[in-house]
This record gives C-alpha cells, sequence and structure tokens, in this order.
C-alpha cells in the first residue's frame, strides 16, 4: 500500500512538472513574431526583401502567406533556423525571407500574418508609380535623392544612392559622397541593399546606399557627386575600366528656429521625435528611505539624432533629496528614419530627511523638423514617500515604552515605618561625598578634560589618515581608501560617526561625495571596470579643509548603502 502511495505521488509530481513545462511553452508561443522590409518606399518593378523572425519554437509551422500574394508577387522564398542567445538564454530562432515585388502603385501594409498561433506585425510599404518617360540611356547610371525638403541646421538629412548597372561588371568600387559648401557630418547607414528593377524595358541590378548627413550651420549645401569605378564587360566586344560620375543635389540649409517666449533660452534641438522616460532601482519607487540610496535612470531617446546630440539634463537642487548623476552612457542604432539615438544617466538618490517630497520634473524642449513647431518632452513631477531610517525607527519604539513601565508595587506598613531613615542615610552619605570631592579638586591642580585632548589629537591624527588615503589613492586601492575614509569619518564626526561610505557622503560636499560614492559603488560591484584614485585624490583638499574644527554628524541618521 505504502508503495502505491509513492508511486502516485511521482506521477502526480511528474503530471504537475510537465503542466509547468507545456505551460511556459505555451506562454514562449505567444510571443509575436517581428516581421520587417529592408526599404519601405520602392517603384513599381523593384522588388525588396520581407522577414518573418520568430524566436522560440513553431512546431514545424510554416507562415501563411496567402495575403501577400493579394498586392505582390513572391519572387523567391528562403527560410532558416539556428539556436541563439535570447535574453541570456539558449532560444530557437527560425527566419523567413521572400523576395516581393508589387502589383501596383500606393501605400501598402502588409498585413499580420500567422504562424501556427502567433502572428506579425503590420509593415507599412510605399510603391511609387513608374516614369513612363525614364529611359535607360546608359548601361551605368545613378540617382541621388535627400529627405526631408525642408532642412534645418545640426538637423539629419537622409541621402540615398542608387547606382543602375545594366551589364556585367567587375573590380567595382563605389566612392562616399562628397559635401561642399556648409561643414557636414556624414554617416553610413547600413550595409548597401540590392535588388533588380526595370528602366525603359530593359532590366538593372541596382545598388542602394543611405547616408546620413548633418548640415552644422545654415547656408547653401552641395552633396556630390558619387563616383563609380568598374571593369565593364559587354556582350559583345572588349572589357574596359570605365569611371561614372552622378549628378548632385543642392540643399539650402535653414537657420535655426529661436524658442517662443514659454520656452525661453531652450536650447536648440532639431528632430523626428524625443521622448523622456525613467526607471527606478525597484518596483517601488515612490517608496524610499532616509540614507539609502536608491537608483533612478533618467532616458533621453532621439529619431534623426546622433547620439552626440542629446543634452545633458540639468535636476533641479531641492531640500531634503540629494542626487548624484554617474557617467552617461551613449547608444545609437539604424533604422528606416535614420538615426535613433539614446543617452541613458544614472542617479544616486538619498533622501535627507522624512516626510513626503515631491521630485521636480524634468522638461526637455525639442524642435519637430516633420511638423516644424517646437514641442516638449517631459517626465511629470514624481512625489516620493521618505520612511524614516531603521535606527530611528528602532529607537523609537523604546522612548514609547518608558511611560508602560509596570507600577511599583503598593508598599506595605512596615516598608514605609523604615524607609524615611534609609532615604535620610543615603543623603546624608552623598552630602559627604560631593564634600570630599570639592576638598580633592581645590587641593590638586586640574587635569585637561578627556574633550579637550580629543581635540589637541584630531589634527595629527587626521592628518596621517588624509595621509595615508592620499596613498591608497595613489596606487588605486579601493580597499585601502575605503579603510581610510571610514577612519576619517570616526575621528571627524565623532562620537557619532557615519558607518559606512553612503552615510559619509550624506555629510560631505558634492565635489567629495560623488567620488565617494563612485568608490562605494565599485567596491560592491554597481560600477564595472577598475577604480582608479585620481578622482578622489584631486577632491582630498575639500577634507583637509576640516581638519582644524571636527564637527558633529548630521541631525538625521543615515544608513548604510549596503549591508
Amino acid at each position: 500500500m505504502v508503495t502505491l502511495r509513492r508511486c502516485a505521488a511521482a506521477v502526480v509530481l511528474a503530471a504537475f512538472a510537465l503542466r509547468i513545462f507545456f505551460g511556459a511553452a505555451s506562454l514562449q508561443a505567444q510571443e509575436p513574431v517581428q516581421a520587417s522590409v529592408d526599404r519601405t518606399t520602392v517603384r513599381v518593378n523593384e522588388s525588396f526583401t520581407f522577414v518573418l523572425r520568430a524566436e522560440g519554437t513553431t512546431g514545424g509551422e510554416e507562415p501563411q502567406t496567402a495575403p501577400l500574394a493579394q498586392q505582390f508577387d513572391i519572387l523567391n522564398a528562403m527560410s532558416s533556423r539556428r539556436i541563439g542567445i535570447v535574453n541570456a538564454r539558449a532560444a530557437e530562432v527560425n527566419e523567413w525571407q521572400y523576395q516581393l515585388m508589387p502589383k501596383t502603385a500606393g501605400d501598402f501594409t502588409i498585413p499580420p500574418l500567422r504562424i501556427g498561433n502567433r502572428q506579425s506585425n503590420p509593415v507599412a510599404v510605399r510603391v511609387l508609380a513608374l516614369d513612363p518617360s525614364a529611359t535607360a540611356a546608359a548601361d551605368v547610371f545613378m540617382e541621388l535623392t535627400a529627405q526631408p525638403d525642408v532642412v534645418y541646421a545640426q538637423s539629419q538629412v537622409l541621402f540615398t544612392l542608387r547606382l543602375y548597372v545594366g551589364v556585367t561588371t567587375g573590380r567595382a568600387t563605389l566612392t562616399a559622397p562628397e559635401t561642399t559648401g556648409v561643414e557636414a557630418i556624414v554617416e553610413k547607414l547600413g550595409e548597401d541593399s540590392s535588388y533588380t528593377t526595370t528602366r525603359g524595358g530593359r532590366m538593372f541590378q541596382v545598388r542602394e546606399r543611405r547616408y546620413a548627413i548633418f548640415p552644422q550651420q545654415p547656408g547653401a549645401l552641395t552633396v556630390g557627386p558619387v563616383t563609380y569605378e568598374a571593369m565593364v564587360i559587354p556582350d559583345r566586344g572588349f572589357s574596359r575600366v570605365q569611371r561614372f560620375r552622378s549628378d548632385v543635389l543642392d540643399l539650402t540649409v535653414q537657420p535655426a528656429v529661436a524658442p517662443p517666449s514659454s520656452l525661453a533660452g531652450a536650447a536648440w534641438l532639431p528632430a523626428q521625435q524625443v521622448a523622456l522616460t525613467e526607471q527606478w532601482s525597484s518596483e517601488t519607487g515612490s517608496d524610499i528611505a532616509v540614507g539609502i540610496p536608491r537608483t533612478r535612470t533618467i532616458v533621453v531617446e532621439g529619431v534623426g539624432l546622433l547620439d552626440t546630440q542629446l543634452p545633458e539634463i540639468a535636476l533641479e537642487s531641492q531640500p531634503g533629496v540629494r542626487q548624484y548623476a554617474d557617467r552617461p552612457e551613449l547608444a545609437r542604432e539604424i533604422t528606416a528614419e535614420g538615426f535613433k539615438s539614446r543617452r541613458s544617466v544614472s542617479y544616486a538618490v538619498i533622501a535627507q530627511t522624512a516626510g513626503d517630497i515631491t521630485l521636480a520634473g524634468v522638461k526637455l524642449p525639442w524642435w519637430n523638423v516633420n511638423t516644424q513647431r517646437w514641442e516638449v518632452a517631459e517626465l511629470p513631477p514624481r512625489p516620493l514617500h521618505v520612511a524614516p531610517s531603521t535606527e530611528t525607527a528602532a529607537a523609537s519604539p523604546a522612548v514609547a515604552e518608558e511611560p508602560a513601565a509596570a507600577p511599583a508595587p503598593v508598599a506595605t506598613r512596615e516598608a514605609s515605618s523604615y524607609w524615611p531613615w534609609v532615604t535620610a542615610v543615603i543623603a546624608l552619605a552623598w552630602l559627604a561625598t560631593i564634600a570630599l570631592w570639592w576638598r580633592a579638586r581645590t587641593s590638586r591642580p586640574r587635569a585637561p578634560s578627556h574633550s579637550a585632548a580629543a581635540k589637541t589629537d584630531a589634527k595629527p591624527a587626521l592628518r596621517k589618515i588624509l595621509r595615508d588615503l592620499s596613498s591608497a589613492c595613489a596606487v588605486s586601492d579601493p580597499a585601502a581608501a575605503r579603510n581610510a575614509l571610514l577612519s576619517y569619518a570616526d575621528v571627524r564626526f565623532a562620537p557619532s560617526s557615519p558607518r559606512s561610505l553612503g552615510a559619509l557622503a550624506a555629510m560631505l560636499s558634492d565635489p567629495v561625495a560623488r567620488e565617494v560614492l563612485a568608490l562605494e559603488a565599485h567596491i560592491y560591484g554597481a560600477a564595472a571596470g577598475a577604480w582608479r584614485g585620481d578622482g578622489l585624490k584631486a577632491v582630498l583638499a575639500e577634507l583637509e579643509s576640516g581638519v582644524g574644527a571636527p564637527e558633529s554628524a548630521a541631525a538625521e541618521p543615515l544608513l548604510p548603502l549596503y549591508r
């Protein structure tokens, strides 16, 4: 009977494990399929590539491509399967590539395609009509286009080069576009794309290359020409090296537009889109405690901007809280709209007093190049509830419990009869002790008090500690620097010395506090890379300035950053 019960329990556990496994697989199967195209604008008789990418197993299911055939001819189809790393774990990745040819001109949306119980996102494609007057006047020719039509100083210009080749070539080179006129930054956007098209009844292989150009001043800007050199191999006759040069594009760069009076002093930031977001180190971002640092990350994202154009966010200084900025992290990616850049800055937020406070909102004005008007990206004010530190909370109950002490028992008649005599004897002994102390005090020279000796010894002790700290910084030894800083805190802020670098930082001025927090972040793994003591050594003068007059600790007790 016991054996049967154990077998039944094992079967139940196995069924439960299988249910969890298949439940996780079902959740994974619900992840959407990513759909994309290599070009969002094409001409009639020009092919483009449509890609479907699915992470996780698809159970052998193939995409249902019937909706594609309504608007496009499927010229070719390829599929691949591989094992990749997705979210730090191995996962199956399936990909399908379709070469499509539009049937008619117009604006189309490739609808979501189903793969089993999953479906892809829609993708918009614009198909331009074929120019009836276009003819193939040469075996090789080039076209240049630029967007948008109105260009502003420091804004992004999408420059597209299309090379049409109607013959066999070899040993080919293609130069980058030249720019003349105002100063401009030229950045290549990804790899070249290739497709086929028909011009004047003749088939051409097209090589398309894109650039992002950022003119730095208003005025005239000329883009081009571009040079293509190749060995041309005709159907008949001899092969020869030929050089082809494109036309040029003349652009008029508009000056920066002054902000309205409501945004007086706003910096010039021309973009297609700008967004502000923030993240906190935990889900309960609105609840913090006095002295315990929390990490607040503010992210600025801009479309049509270089990462170096994204401005620094200046946070308002306000009582009751300090915010220390870390080094910014910059990133950029290439999209159909050009560059999409990101600037991420983490702040150590340390509350100084308990209660309810509100962090001021953040506003970032910018110029919308599409709508040609000023807009504002903003973060709303954030209310915070600051709880007292654990040390203060632990002390409060003890004070509250004193009145609740058990009442003394009522004295009996026998105790009340001798209690006055005991009190009298104690009082006489106390008076005798005071008399003897006064006599001894007047008959001997006064010894220096403990506080005076502490003040006398504090100055040389602090200077020795600072020498040790300077040596630790010189060799970039984080452990020795931490020990020296805590020794400095023991002497400088005695008797209520801070017990951690985070608590010490809250008592120091900003230049020193930033370096102390950076050291603690390195020691406890919050900052990557080797620690260098140059920054802390450069601000040691701030610590030395207070050697002669030790101060008391801050009124609010601060907890250590890490326990």
